[in-house]
This record gives C-alpha cells, structure tokens and sequence, in this order.
C-alpha cells in the first residue's frame, strides 16, 4: 500500500550485486512495488527482476525521467563515471552505495542522522560494513570520554572447510595480539592469501569514519583465516579518565552490540546470525581500551543501513 510520504526509488545498477541486494531489501520491507525503478546502462537494460512475485524489466537509464523526484541508491560505480552531473538537481536524493561520492556525509541512522542537513546536492554516501561497525563502537565512546587517537587492525581471509584448523591459526593470530598493549602495534602476519581489495578499502573507511569521530583513526589489516564475518582488534586511546564498567555500560545498553563474557577464543563461525556487532575480552589500561569487535556480515548491515537511510528520508 502507497503512502503518502513514499518517494519514487530508482536503483542505478540492477546487474551490480549491490543493486539486487537494494532491491531484496526494498522487496522485504515490503516497498510499493509501483514506485520501485530498476535502471541500468542503456547496453545492459532489459533484464528481468522478480519483484513481490512480479517481473520488473530493467530501464535504460539515459532514457528515465530525471526531472521528478526520486530518491537514487547509487550501486554501479560505472554509472557516475558516465553520468557524473546527470542526477544532481534540486529534485533528486542520492544514496551513495559505491563510494565515489567522497564530499556526501556518511550517514548511519542510529548515530548521525542530523548530518543529512549538510548534504550538498542532496547526496549521502551509506558507509560499508567495516566502516557501519568501527562507527558504532567509536562513536559512543568518543561523545562521552573523547578520543585521543584509535587503531584498528583487521583479521581477514578466506573460507576454509576444516573448522579445526582454522580455529587453530586464529588462535595463534590472537595469542600474537595478546602478547601486546602497545597502541601502536601493527602486525603483518601472513597465514594466508593478501586480501588486496581490503587494502584499497583503508583510505576509504578511514575517510568515512571522520563523519562519526574527528580523532585519527588508524587502520591496518592481518591475514588469517576467518570463516565468515570480519574480525578487529581495536585500540583506543581515550580522552578522559574512564572505567570498564562504564564502557562496558554503553556497549549493554547499545541495541547494535552485544558483549561476549566468555574468556575462550572465539571465531565468526561460532557467532549467531545476527544483524549484531560482537565485542570480547575489553581491556582498560591508563585509558587505553582495547577489545575484540566481531561482525558476522552474512545479515547484510551495509545493505539494511542503506535503505534505512531511505527511510530516513522519508520521514
């Protein structure tokens, strides 16, 4: 059923993976499907998308009406590139799902939503998952005690089918971290394949991050094996004088999160499935804060925090 407040959505890119993950999400928040738009590059247009058990053709986007108002989840990083002014009027909301925009606020509902006030040419950028879960953790703690400086090291890598032997490196991976409180700490273990695509993602979440904590964050990556999910370890140094349970305070009473007691390694594999950031063994030191914060990604944050900010919008 249309409402009143529903805007016209087109997603820019329905063959890019990211698109389909938009419009499953539109379709299981159960938006009109009479305002929903798939649109794609003219070469790539005329495909088909089940949609509430319903066909939607893909739009040649050269061809769609611009002039009205819709809100545009931008997912192909292609379509920018050739239509760089083609959205930007006065009319038009863009939510950005590539990462190109790079002057469009990052927005996660739950944290910042009055930045969309500072949106130019009414773009927003929704920031990925590793950005979404270091936000969620830092920002709190940097509105109540401040943030000196922050660092946060990536455990990263591949499936493996012998649960055994995974648990096995990622022991060995966090017994190396264990050993150490040095803020500065930055391991380069290499048990397996480099993940590149995570190293060009660095400048971009760190430039993410400066829309939720104005503090310098550090970001390094460390290969080992992860089933599923992603893996930091995170240090922080914190501005004020602070106690352990008034950080752990924050986090119990933080929807999004969820403290794991249980002193024994822990692996994504192990973890529930669950749109849930994990954290583990906080540790304060002379304000220092370090933890383990897990992320189980199979529940798509970056997809749900995207048209959240839709929904935003709207209201």
């Amino acid at each position: 059923m249309k409402n009143a407040k529903d805007y016209t959505v087109a997603v820019l890119g329905t063959q890019n993976a990211v698109g389909q993950a938009i419009l499953a999400e539109l379709e299981l928040q159960n938006y009109p499907i009479e305002l929903v738009h798939p649109l794609d590059l003219h070469q790539e247009s005329g495909g088909h998308i089940l949609y509430q058990n319903q066909l939607l053709t893909s739009f040649a986007l050269d061809l769609f009406d611009m002039t009205q108002p819709h809100i545009l989840f931008l997912c192909e990083p292609r379509i920018f590139e050739r239509y760089p002014h083609h959205f930007l009027h006065g009319k038009n909301w863009i939510i950005d799902c590539t990462g190109r925009l790079h002057k469009a606020p990052c927005i996660i509902p739950s944290l910042n939503p009055q930045n969309i006030l500072c949106a130019g040419h009414k773009c927003l950028c929704a920031p990925n998952s590793a950005t979404i879960a270091l936000a969620s953790v830092l920002h709190p703690l940097y509105e109540k005690y401040g943030v000196d400086s922050a660092e946060a090291t990536a455990i990263l890598g591949a499936w493996y089918p012998q649960p055994n032997l995974a648990d096995k490196l990622i022991y060995q991976t966090r017994q190396c971290f264990a050993q150490t409180s040095s803020v500065s700490f930055s391991p380069t273990l290499a048990f397996n394949l480099i993940p590149e695509f995570f190293h060009k993602l660095i400048p971009l979440i760190q430039h993410q991050l400066h829309c939720f904590v104005s503090c310098p964050v550090q970001i390094h990556s460390c290969f080992a094996p992860v089933l599923r999910g992603g893996v930091f370890f995170v240090q922080i140094v914190l501005h004020k004088t602070a106690r352990l349970s008034g950080i752990r305070a924050i986090f119990q009473n933080n929807s999004l999160c969820q403290i794991l007691e249980t002193p024994q390694t822990i692996g994504t594999h192990d973890l529930v499935v669950e749109d849930k950031l994990y954290l583990q063994n906080l540790t304060l030191s002379h304000n220092k804060l370090s933890f383990w914060l897990m992320q189980d990604p199979v529940q798509s944050g970056f997809i749900q925090n995207a048209v959240k900010i839709m929904t935003l919008l709207q209201k």
